[in-house]
């Protein structure tokens, strides 16, 4: 199978508003990172010459350019829209041609994933897998003729309707990031060395204060557990530390504000030093 392969991107600078960021232009950055690294893995699954990029970011287009992929502006009718307009210019590379689209915000994509997904779908004349949620899709696929887009909320189901629902066991690729708590969940399979690089530099330069980051494990007998910070970093906490948060008790997947020691939250020590909700504990007023 000869894979024609569409990502769209979406303007960096409108695009992934959802994402929490420090600034407007940290945002721009990480959904620029996040896109070339899902972009990245997709050229080296399918070849550039096989890779089209429909994007009206010129940062993004001019990477892609390099590589050897079509770049076509994005015509701004849509994510529907800008699929359509990829499809129209995907060119058979000779073989069995099949059509894929994927979206562009999968960070911790790597090709053996991809490549693993495309093989499966080649077994049906159109397939969609849904991202981790069950309800958006990650991939649309079609051996026969391209695929209708139908994105969207709830469009796994929608595409279902013309194509066999494939819930494969690939979270990399199915893990889609809008929202912060996505990026954690990325960050904890491993993203890409853009995205990586972006959420390493933002840590470090925040650790002179408090940072957020999600429980991961908490055990009541102990007071004790970890959290997963933005990056993917696991750090442990101890009872002492959960003592002095003044809270009774945390819930895995719980967003919470801590502080880390040493002074590099990457080093082989480090830990929690402070753990707290905002109007939550000692010296925390209500807010």
């Amino acid at each position: 199978m000869r894979w024609g392969l569409v990502v769209p991107v979406k303007d960096a600078r409108l695009g992934k508003s959802r994402l929490s960021a420090p600034t407007p232009d940290a945002r721009r950055q990480l959904a620029r990172a996040m896109a070339l690294d899902t972009l990245e893995a997709a050229a080296a699954t399918v070849g550039p010459a096989s890779l089209v990029v429909v994007t009206s970011d010129g940062p993004v287009g001019q990477t892609v350019r390099t590589w050897g992929a079509t770049v076509v502006p994005d015509p701004g009718e849509g994510l529907d829209g800008a699929v359509r307009t990829g499809l129209r210019a995907v060119r058979p590379q000779g073989g069995r041609p099949g059509w894929a689209v994927l979206l562009g915000d999968v960070p911790a994509l790597r090709p053996r994933d991809l490549g693993e997904a495309l093989a499966r779908c080649a077994r049906h004349p159109a397939a969609v897998v849904p991202d981790a949620s069950g309800d958006g899709t990650t991939l649309l696929t079609s051996t026969i003729r391209p695929p209708t887009p139908r994105f969207g909320p709830g469009s796994a189901h929608r595409h279902a309707e013309e194509a066999t629902l494939l819930p494969l066991p690939l979270p990399r690729l199915r893990q889609d990031v809008d929202v912060a708590q996505d990026l954690v969940r990325a960050a904890a399979f491993g993203v890409g060395r853009r995205t990586r690089t972006l959420l390493l530099g933002r840590d470090r330069a925040a650790y002179s204060g408090p940072m957020q980051a999600s429980v991961h494990t908490f055990d009541l007998a102990s007071r004790s557990g970890s959290v997963l910070l933005d990056t993917g970093r696991m750090l442990p906490f101890d009872a002492d530390v959960f003592e002095a948060s003044g809270l009774r008790h945390v819930r895995v997947g719980q967003r919470v504000s801590v502080e880390v020691g040493p002074a590099d939250p990457e080093d082989a020590g480090a830990h929690l030093t402070r753990l707290w909700l905002v109007g939550v504990g000692p010296g925390e007023p209500i807010r």
